[in-house]
């Protein structure tokens, strides 16, 4: 049964090359169905790891999974809104695939937040992500609105959570698989959240012409190992 886990890791990056190939190529209609089963592919991952695992902490695992799964609805949201054509509905859209994401962002947080009490001396590290929003808001390097710049802000406070809460985990565990996947995954989630926040935000910023390749693969890796991570927790 374990190879199975590799097998549906290497599916979803496969699904991953074949949706950002899609979207350079401006084959929307292809780039939801690749992104949907790869981001199908690392739920059916977490369910698994969960069914293979031999875990005593179904908290844990059943919050992964119900993140998994937020995560794929906010994929399929942000897919469509490249595909609908009705500028009314687009916002609206993109605004639900986001609220997703950070949904299953506040899953993780607090998932890993109560398995180990957070050192006291991590704690002034939470605020480094929003405050460096925050400056480069006030220095006009990001163009949104003075709700956006809120939202993004509790947005890089939950992604600040996850990073902080996953370095505790190594620094209380030790060194060992279970801590240093958490930890793996949640560099990969955050790195690709921030370059995603840079296409849509700071056009003036110079990124790579294949950057959708590293937001997709380094997504659906992180996505993957915190399915696995269930195995070992």
């Amino acid at each position: 049964m374990e190879v199975l886990l590799g097998v549906l890791m290497a599916v979803c990056l496969v699904m991953g090359v074949l949706k950002s190939y899609s979207r350079n190529k401006n084959y929307l209609e292809y780039e939801l169905l690749f992104k949907t089963c790869g981001s199908l592919s690392f739920v059916c991952l977490g369910i698994l790891s969960f069914y293979i695992s031999d875990t005593p902490n179904t908290q844990y695992a059943l919050a992964v999974i119900i993140a998994l799964i937020l995560g794929m609805l906010g994929d399929i949201f942000l897919c469509l809104y490249d595909i609908l054509v009705i500028p009314k509905r687009k916002d609206f859209v993109q605004y639900v695939g986001v609220t997703f994401f950070f949904l299953g962002h506040i899953c993780y947080m607090f998932n890993f937040l109560s398995l180990e009490p957070l050192k006291l001396y991590l704690i002034p590290c939470v605020i480094i992500m929003p405050v460096i929003y925050l400056i480069l808001a006030g220095l006009k390097k990001v163009q949104t609105n003075a709700l956006q710049n809120v939202f993004l802000t509790i947005y890089f406070l939950a992604l600040n959570l996850i990073l902080v809460s996953s370095v505790n985990l190594l620094i209380v565990r030790g060194d060992y698989a279970f801590p240093i996947l958490v930890l793996a995954a949640s560099v990969l989630f955050i790195s690709s959240d921030i370059v995603l926040g840079l296409s849509w935000f700071a056009p003036s910023a110079k990124l790579h012409k294949n950057y959708d390749f590293y937001i997709i693969l380094s997504y659906f890796i992180a996505q993957c190992l915190y399915a696995i991570s269930i195995y070992f927790v």
